[in-house]
């Protein structure tokens, strides 16, 4: 073979190994493409994991969860020894029932003593010393339902000749439940929340076999009730809607075994509470559908539709988000570690103001570190890579004077609890009755809590305000209200 030839054929391999080496370097970029895919798609995975790990472990402690979801075997983080024992500690004063004045005590018996409890000679009344002790003992007779028969006499008119027959008294029911059974049956099944068939059962274990009565009819009662306080009812709505601070929340419900929301407005001495089947802005507008004062809340987004400069968020809800972010872990924890610093600090500081410790000009000076300091953290951290921190960040950053507001108003708490208290005993109800079966149900169950939480709070009777509600007509003027200065 000749020179060129030989040349030639040098010149061909040389070709197809540039060929193939082309094609080894370019299956390589693939592979090292396809690694650097598969390395950014396992770190974003490993994000969803610790996303999902962090949600399926989240309860009331850590997020904005209500406590009746936590699961009975969810382990307790800790709580950070106090080295006090538990119950009253030492030099706590105890707190006895004060003793009943004379003039309440209905029946008072005299006890002797017939001997001596040294020697056991005989005492009778000429050793009587004039010292004594008394001990009272609170006990409840027992209370009959009483059967009442109205007989109506038929008249003859002289003048006329035509026969009138007796009208039923004011004040008498038509039904066959008096009025104070009624207001008994509803607070029952109303306030203590039991089953109609435990309703039923226990007026009968009170007040004896005349008190029997059927399921129905305690549902009847309940709807009667419940038309009674309507006037109560749409007076407090629209009373609230004047109230210089609401704290307002919402829980689930079933309506007709379909999803439903109780929405409550709180203030110290009055609450509303409302059904309705949406979570919306619409839902909320209709529970406080021209207030206008501070609103408390947490961060969810339905209140926004509200001023901010008029808002208050919950610190509590705050510092739960901040503890999930720690337990998130990842970029999200240096977060959820510095946030709790400063929530925590910043409730030091209230508690120094509600204690008297400080005054309210103290308390904004000892804050104002404090919000620079929050300030700062949320700046860091607003293009976090984990997205529950970024959303956190950028909600709170936001926000801005909306989680100050209680430093500079008085009457608003930094914290939510006041409506969150108000809904536990919803969420009971709801766990022992699966809700309402109707909108009428609704309606009973919303007018019911609304007077039991408002009364609780002013020390009003519950059932007195029962029985006047159910007695007074429609249109009597004097009706009873819900209204503070009432109490």
């Amino acid at each position: 073979m000749d020179a060129e030839a030989q040349i030639a054929t040098l010149l061909r391999r040389d070709g197809e190994l540039a060929t193939r080496l082309a094609h080894v370097e370019a299956y390589r970029a693939k592979l090292v493409r396809e690694n650097d895919s598969l390395r950014e798609e396992n770190a974003i995975l490993k994000e969803k994991v610790r996303e999902l790990t962090a949600r399926v472990n989240q309860d009331s402690s850590n997020s904005s969860k209500p406590p009746s979801s936590d699961k009975p075997w969810k382990d307790r983080r800790p709580q950070k020894p106090t080295g006090r024992s538990r119950g009253g500690q030492p030099g706590h004063a105890g707190k006895t029932r004060e003793p009943f004045p004379p003039e309440e005590v209905d029946h008072r018996v005299p006890v002797k003593p017939e001997s001596c409890g040294d020697c056991g000679h005989d005492l009778g009344d000429d050793d009587l010393t004039g010292g004594s002790l008394a001990h009272q003992v609170v006990e409840i007779p027992p209370v009959v339902a009483e059967v009442w028969e109205y007989v109506f006499h038929e008249a003859l008119c002289p003048g006329c000749g035509e026969t009138t027959m007796a009208m039923l008294p004011d004040g008498v029911p038509t039904t066959c439940i008096g009025v104070r059974f009624q207001a008994i049956l509803a607070l029952l099944s109303g306030r203590c929340r039991l089953t109609r068939r435990e309703t039923r059962d226990t007026v009968m274990a009170l007040f004896g076999e005349k008190a029997r009565i059927s399921v129905g009819t305690v549902s009847a009662m309940e709807k009667r009730t419940s038309e009674a306080l309507a006037p109560a009812y749409d007076e407090a709505l629209a009373k609230i809607q004047n109230a210089d601070v609401v704290n307002a929340d919402e829980t689930s419900w079933r309506e007709s075994n379909k999803l439903a929301w109780l929405w409550a407005a709180v203030t110290p001495l009055l609450t509303v509470f409302r059904i309705d089947k949406r979570r919306n802005r619409e839902a909320f507008r209709k529970l406080l559908f021209n207030f206008d004062g501070i609103l408390g809340t947490d961060r969810f987004s339905v209140y926004r539709i509200h001023d901010k400069e008029r808002r208050q968020l919950c610190w509590a809800h705050i510092l739960r988000n901040f503890l999930g972010l720690e337990e998130l872990g990842g970029t999200a924890k240096s977060l959820g570690v510095g946030g709790q610093r400063i929530v925590k600090a910043v409730f030091r500081e209230w508690y120094r103001f509600r204690n008297g410790e400080i005054t309210r000009r103290g308390l904004q000076h000892r804050l104002a570190p404090l919000r620079l300091r929050l300030q700062r953290l949320l700046r860091r951290h607003v293009n976090n890579p984990a997205a529950p921190a970024r959303k956190i960040a950028k909600d709170l950053r936001e926000y801005g004077s909306a989680l100050w507001t209680f430093a500079r108003v008085e009457g608003v708490d930094p914290t939510n609890n006041i409506a969150e208290r108000a809904l536990r005993k919803a969420v009971l109800w709801r766990k022992s009755s699966f809700g309402s079966a109707s909108a009428a149900g609704s309606r009973f169950v919303e007018r019911m809590l609304t007077v039991c939480e408002s009364l609780r709070a002013q020390g009003r009777s519950i059932l007195d305000f029962l029985v006047l509600c159910i007695r007074a007509r429609p249109d009597d003027p004097t009706r009873p209200t819900l209204m503070p200065m009432a109490g």
